[in-house]
């Protein structure tokens, strides 16, 4: 099985640095796009984050490896804890949806080895020692949730074992979830990891999946209270230099989840302008970055680069959800939907020209959109 694994990941590391054969992939998740975005995550997983960079401005420490981490860490790749975490999340969505893939023997044994017994106590030794509380709060919680989820309601002998090992984190998150929200004097808007409304909507996705009425209802008491008398956002000025999230779409497609279909109808009205409108025109260009290689690159900001790029697929993501959200009898359902494939596209042709600090997550990102676009 090794020898088979390293034959693969040989393969598949090639795929993951270049280009796919053609960028006019359909946006489906096809047997190909599978295998092209399987490459992504099978490339990185294994690949341990890079070590800190910057030195204290008064107390130095030295960093050191933990020893045997492959055996007390579950998430150690793919540059960030988060990432690891939703490039998880994408092996199993792909493996769920082809299981008969060329390298799906390959994306079990990655699962096997990292969502373990000992790999996933080790996790929760972490997140229950002295100042480690807070971290990943809440962008990767609710990744960790969403991948529990995943498994969890997969009738799968192996995604069973997976969400066993996968259970004592996943409650553990879920028991800090209430007192987080409830902390929280107002949502955070951002366009990146801390979003408010991102959290309640992969919370409220994985209380769905599970059945789980009381998580529910706790994300609807939340996102009511935080975000039904908004109105008004402008997409046109919402933009910053790193965002990978669009707040305004972001906010829309969290509600059109939390909402019967008639109340969002009016709060949407309200929320957005409409798609043929000046005040949509954020939402049907997407950011332009021809030309900005050489000055990202020298500046180090490659990381807001991808961001950047990433920006496109989340929208596409979002319009998508908001579109599903509306009676398909609504003038705006066939705006979203071509805006957001013309999005989608955008982001996937654009992606490796943020090298890995691209390509570790976005994959992620584009199957989302795959799937939530059923296609």
């Amino acid at each position: 099985m090794r020898l088979l694994a390293l034959a693969c990941l040989t393969t598949t590391t090639a795929l993951a640095q270049g280009r796919p054969a053609r960028t006019d992939l359909p946006l489906q998740l096809t047997r190909e796009t599978a295998t092209w975005l399987a490459a992504l995550p099978i490339g990185c997983v294994d690949k341990p984050h890079e070590p800190p960079r910057s030195r204290g401005y008064l107390y130095e420490s030295s960093i050191r490896i933990a020893p045997d981490f492959q055996k007390t860490r579950a998430f150690y790749g793919c540059s960030d804890w988060h990432s690891a975490v939703n490039s998880t999340w994408t092996l199993v969505k792909i493996l769920r949806a082809h299981p008969d893939l060329s390298v799906a023997r390959l994306i079990r044994e990655k699962l096997n080895e990292h969502l373990a017994p000992g790999p996933m106590t080790g996790e929760v030794e972490f997140f229950n020692g002295e100042g480690d509380r807070t971290f990943e709060r809440p962008y990767g919680w609710v990744w960790l949730l969403r991948l529990y989820g995943e498994v969890k309601t997969w009738d799968d002998p192996d995604a069973k074992k997976w969400a066993a090992a996968l259970e004592p984190l996943a409650r553990l998150f879920l028991e800090r979830f209430p007192a987080y929200l409830k902390g929280l004097a107002a949502p955070i808007r951002v366009g990146t990891h801390a979003n408010t409304a991102y959290a309640l909507l992969l919370l409220h996705e994985y209380a769905r999946m599970t059945g789980e009425s009381v998580v529910q209802q706790q994300v609807e008491e939340r996102a009511r209270a935080f975000f039904l008398a908004d109105a008004g956002c402008a997409p046109n000025v919402e933009v910053s230099g790193s965002d990978f999230f669009a707040p305004c779409l972001l906010e829309a497609s969290m509600m059109g989840h939390v909402l019967p279909q008639a109340e969002f109808v009016r709060w949407l009205g309200a929320f957005l302008p409409d798609p043929d409108s000046p005040g949509f025109k954020a939402y049907t260009t997407t950011v332009e970055m021809a030309g900005a290689n050489a000055d990202l690159e020298k500046a180090n900001l490659m990381g807001a680069k991808a961001h950047l790029i990433g920006l496109a697929v989340s929208r596409a993501k979002n319009l998508e959800d908001i579109a599903r959200a509306l009676p398909s009898s609504d003038k705006r359902v066939a705006a979203y939907r071509r805006l957001a494939a013309m999005q989608a596209r955008a982001g996937i042709n654009g992606m490796y020209d943020a090298d890995y600090v691209g390509t570790h997550w976005l994959g992620t990102y584009i199957v989302d959109y795959l799937v939530s676009a059923g296609r």
